[in-house]
């Protein structure tokens, strides 16, 4: 027998801590966005104020323990005028993939059908549900698209993927580097050559291991990020100081758990390209980077992702993660792509409106994008 609660209070929320990265380990879903340190961090520095914990957890009812949670949250939006009351993952408006359904695999096939009532179940009391980034083979998905599909009077809904490139490592670095071929061989070694050739002092890689050096070298991150992404007319990850802060705070814990991976490439004592990434569950996820532009023509920027990549394959990682996104420099690291989901689901006419406006809108701006040779995203809507 399973005990099904939705811990609505902050302080319930809270309450969770001690249990929430055992159940995570059991689930064995190794995925660092659904950490405790990841989601409470979230918590603390954007929701806050601005939303209210809406936890499903599942409980054994004979003895208490903790054995599935969805960590949901909700808000009131307003949308073309309509007051609306909106479920979505915690941390769901920060760019992390793969999220599911927490819960132990002897518990899971019990739990999912309790999850699933809750957000689209008769009684449910908000008008939409947008989960992004959602782990697209997981159970919890199938179970809720299932429901879904079955009951289109009840439930409209619309189904985005989104690609995560990713790269298959192998066992050593010489395996890796045969595996390039000759030519990106030829390319890499000819960037660093061109490197050392302007460099005015010794070039080096460095990883961040203690806190006195964390806070600078998140500066330098900030910094070389914006610089390259402002040059490229786009607003930057780090544009909001809330952002910086959550990061800082992040990485911090991450520090300490052992999990943070940032590399500085410096030229001298001048810190030139940075990259921010985590070591979880096997796995190296690539969250951000950046460089000098005024370093464009020694390609800084690849020469560090390479280096990560070195560090991940000599840690013994299997796989490195870019995370959701089709920009065309990850291409050039990988063909390979798994797919998330993103997943908007209306239960009330309120929400049906909105979500019916919104399937029209991402229509049109997918027909644009057609015409103009851009993107090769797949949508399904149901109404």
């Amino acid at each position: 027998m399973i005990k099904i609660e939705i811990v609505q209070s902050e302080e319930g929320f809270l309450a969770l801590a001690s249990e929430w990265n055992a159940l995570l380990d059991a689930s064995g879903l190794g995925n660092i966005f659904l950490t405790w340190e990841w989601i409470s961090t979230w918590w603390t520095c954007f929701g806050r104020g601005r939303y209210k914990p809406w936890v499903i957890t599942a409980r054994d009812g004979n003895d208490g323990r903790l054995v599935g949670l969805l960590p949901l949250a909700s808000q009131t939006v307003n949308l073309a005028g309509l007051r609306l009351r909106q479920l979505s993952f915690m941390a769901g408006d920060r760019v992390i993939d793969h999220l599911d359904a927490i819960a132990k695999p002897s518990h899971s096939h019990a739990a999912m059908p309790f999850f699933v009532d809750c957000l689209v179940g008769k009684s449910v009391e908000h008008d939409v549900v947008r989960l992004d980034a959602m782990k697209a083979d997981s159970a919890f998905v199938k179970a809720l698209l299932d429901t879904i599909e079955q009951r289109p009077d009840d439930a409209s809904h619309m189904a985005i993927d989104s690609v995560c490139p990713y790269l298959s490592l192998p066992d050593t670095w010489d395996g890796y580097w045969a595996s390039i071929g000759k030519q990106s061989r030829y390319n890499f070694t000819r960037k660093a050559k061109r490197l050392q050739a302007r460099a005015s002092g010794p070039v080096s890689y460095r990883r961040v291991e203690t806190k006195a050096e964390l806070s600078d070298a998140i500066r330098e991150l900030v910094r070389l990020h914006q610089a390259r992404q402002q040059q490229k007319g786009n607003p930057g990850a780090f544009a909001q100081k809330r952002a910086i802060e959550f990061h800082t705070a992040a990485a911090e814990r991450f520090l300490d758990k052992g999990w943070l991976r940032l590399y500085l490439l410096t030229v001298g004592s001048q810190v030139i390209a940075a990259i921010y990434c985590y070591k979880f569950g096997g796995k190296f996820s690539f969250y951000q980077s950046g460089y000098d532009p005024a370093w464009a023509e020694c390609s800084p920027g690849a020469l560090i992702m390479l280096h990560a990549v070195r560090e991940a394959i000599s840690e013994g990682a299997e796989e490195f993660d870019f995370l959701r996104g089709e920009e065309p420099y990850k291409s050039l690291w990988t063909s390979t792509a798994r797919t998330d989901l993103r997943l908007r689901i209306a239960t009330s006419m309120p929400g049906w409106l909105i979500l019916r406006a919104y399937q029209l809108a991402y229509q049109g701006r997918r027909a644009i994008k057609a015409n103009l040779g851009w993107g090769n995203r797949h949508a399904k809507a149901a109404s």
